[in-house]
């Protein structure tokens, strides 16, 4: 962590954004033609991925927010996060957020609580690196059906991206010193369920005479704000579309196959590895369609637990996004990006262990998403889009909810019982 500490010091991060600025606009000087079509890709990715799977539930999560009910919420979540990741109970509506939305719905909400001072620093650090996903549409339904065309290799990918993000959080929990979160003095406090209901009912009205806006208010400054950050976010993917292809037209790419063909490698194997791993160390995207290609040709686990490593660490361009919406707080991306750093090491390494296993288990299963995403051979950029998505990933974050919310009474239930023994 020092190291990173030394390597990413204000003077080193100012010479790489240099440097990254300078190589960006020299490309669009020398290439302005693949630069436009580079910037049009990313855009493409924007409208058709990221916008209508971010859209609705960053202006509903700003919305509630305001209104106090994320507060209540955070009460009623308060046993189930506690006992199994050391989080406040709002955290269950951002992991719910970025199990359902994706990357990085979950980092503009984290950067608002931790400015409002409803988290520590470090819950807030362990929070957006437990939140940064892929959901799971895009998983199954575009990576899996459309990319691979195999809804078991989707659906596997998934099972192994949230396993990982599990075993991450657990890593963090048993890091972490505990830290006391004393209840709020109530005369309903020792009444069982009745007074942890009133407790969420108080923290739901206290949160909602703090913010004292209107109604109409607050809808428009989570509308205004909710599409401030989706331009920001489709301004850093289309940067990094074209930074990219930059460097794909320098040579390095081809340099590097040649490394590796000279170690033994089919030059044109590794052609394709390199040039996936270079779109997926920049874009999620990009890099799982990319590497895809490469998994087809492949009889090995190897591709897949690759793919996994890309799509846990998220990109460069995803990076930036949080970087941008964290701005606000005192989080560190250090603290980040060694998350990132951890969840794709812990992705390859269960792909790796129970690709096969799990494939096989899961041969006979489709999943629904699926069938609205790809149902012709092959999803493309330029044709399908996850607009007609919305409606069935409002209902999956809904149930999410749901399901948190009973394993939340659950936990509960157990506290009050064996406080009682006792």
């Amino acid at each position: 962590m020092q190291r990173l500490q030394v390597l990413f010091s204000p003077r080193f991060t100012t010479l790489l954004l240099g440097a990254a600025s300078l190589a960006l606009v020299v490309s669009i000087i020398a290439f302005p033609d693949e630069a436009f079509r580079s910037s049009l890709q990313g855009l493409q990715l924007w409208w058709k991925l990221v916008f209508p799977a971010l859209l609705p539930f960053l202006i509903v999560t700003e919305l509630l927010r305001g209104m106090g009910v994320l507060h209540g919420l955070g009460v009623l979540f308060e046993p189930l996060l506690r006992l199994l990741f050391r989080l406040p109970g709002v955290a269950g509506w951002i992991v719910a957020l970025g199990f359902t939305a994706g990357m990085p719905a979950g980092a503009a909400a984290v950067g608002q609580l931790r400015k409002d001072g409803t988290l520590t620093r470090d819950e807030g650090e362990r929070l957006l690196s437990i939140s940064h996903l892929l959901n799971p549409v895009f998983l199954v339904s575009v990576v899996g059906v459309g990319f691979l065309q195999s809804a078991t290799a989707g659906l596997a990918l998934a099972v192994i991206h949230y396993a990982s993000t599990l075993l991450l959080a657990l890593l963090h929990r048993f890091r972490s010193a505990p830290v006391p979160h004393p209840l709020p003095k109530t005369k309903a406090r020792d009444k069982g369920s009745s007074g942890w209901i009133s407790r969420s009912f108080e923290a739901f009205q206290d949160a909602r005479t703090r913010d004292g806006r209107t109604f109409g208010k607050l809808l428009g400054d989570s509308v205004t704000s909710s599409v401030q950050q989706l331009f920001l976010i489709g301004g850093c993917m289309m940067m990094f579309s074209v930074l990219l292809h930059a460097v794909s037209l320098s040579g390095l790419v081809s340099a590097a196959a040649s490394l590796a063909s000279a170690l033994g490698l089919n030059h044109d194997n590794a052609l394709t590895l390199a040039q996936a791993l270079l779109a997926g160390f920049f874009e999620p995207h990009l890099g799982a369609y990319a590497l895809s290609q490469y998994a087809e040709t492949a009889s090995s686990a190897l591709p897949y637990a690759l793919l996994s490593l890309l799509l846990s660490w998220g990109g460069l361009s995803t990076h930036a996004q949080v970087k941008s919406l964290t701005a606000v707080s005192d989080l560190r991306y250090l603290r980040f990006l060694r998350s990132r750093l951890e969840h794709g090491g812990i992705a390859f390494a269960l792909t790796c262990l129970a690709w096969k296993p799990l494939t096989d288990s899961l041969g006979g299963e489709q999943p629904v998403l699926a069938h609205y995403a790809a149902v012709r051979s092959g999803w493309s950029f330029e044709h399908d889009s996850l607009w007609p998505l919305i409606s069935p990933m409002m209902l999956q974050f809904g149930t999410m909810l749901l399901v948190l919310l009973v394993l939340s009474v659950f936990a509960a239930f157990l506290f009050h019982r064996r406080r009682h023994q006792r």
